[in-house]
């Protein structure tokens, strides 16, 4: 008896599903526009990051000031004591856009430099001298550049010979229109605190201008007080001189209010 062979129909493998494969594509895609928009928009891992703490020369504090206002980052390039205006500007920069170099560093003094640059339609001037590790910037005036300080030094000039708390008042005040730090502080009295003389050259870092309208002389308290008209960052206010005429290295200036009297 002869048997047939058996017979095996052809089953097709069935197919493959590909939702695995769009999924992951998918994933992937997400994943390279997220990496991308956080590398080149926010918060910026791609890009090339501004410097904003070189300060070996002047070129390159200037440069890195520029950044730093564009960044919000100054606060490494500031020298120690600055001018007054300075913190005004500084919060004034805050809310600016854009910031690029006009003027190049160039030498306006033995011991100083100024650029300037232009952010949100104004002209702003930096001055710089050197300090501890390098340079910085010691004053920052918008609309131009600073005028340079007859000089950097911050010791005191030897104790000027005056003979009345008017004279020693007198001195100071051509001292600080004169942009003269150890002028002023020469005539300084030992006893004043150090805010008293950092503030002094505050003002001096600016370009503060003053007059003295009266002096007051009072006997009884060994005492003159002049009362000052002055053009502090093109306003014009008040200011005080307050003396101690019986100290005992001479009559010296005791405090100063430089826009109030």
């Amino acid at each position: 008896m002869t048997y047939g062979q058996p017979q095996y129909g052809y089953q097709q493998p069935p197919k493959k599903s590909k939702t695995w494969l769009w999924v992951t594509l998918t994933l992937v895609i997400l994943l390279a526009g997220g990496v991308a928009f956080t590398g080149w928009v926010t918060p910026g891992f791609f890009k090339t990051k501004l410097d904003t703490e070189s300060r070996a020369t002047p070129e390159q504090l200037s440069r890195s000031f520029v950044n730093g206002v564009a960044e919000d980052r100054l606060s490494r390039l500031w020298c120690p004591v600055r001018s007054k205006r300075s913190y005004t500007f500084e919060q004034t920069m805050a809310v600016s856009e854009g910031a690029q170099l006009s003027t190049p560093a160039h030498q306006r003094a033995e011991q100083e430099w100024s650029a300037a640059f232009t952010a949100s339609d104004m002209t702003v001037g930096i001055a710089m001298i050197p300090g501890e590790g390098g340079w910085c910037v010691r004053d920052a005036k918008i609309g131009g550049e600073p005028e340079p300080l007859r000089s950097i030094e911050t010791k005191p000039a030897p104790r000027p010979d005056v003979k009345t708390g008017e004279e020693a008042g007198n001195k100071f005040v051509d001292a600080i229109n004169e942009r003269d730090i150890p002028a002023a502080l020469a005539v300084l009295c030992g006893k004043v605190p150090d805010t008293t003389r950092d503030g002094v050259q505050q003002i001096i870092h600016g370009e503060a201008r003053y007059t003295v309208e009266k002096a007051d002389v009072l006997t009884t308290a060994k005492q003159t007080v002049l009362h000052l008209s002055g053009l502090v960052d093109g306003v014009r206010k008040p200011g005080r001189v307050e003396t101690e005429d019986d100290a005992e290295s001479g009559p010296c200036v005791a405090s100063f209010s430089p826009d109030s009297d």
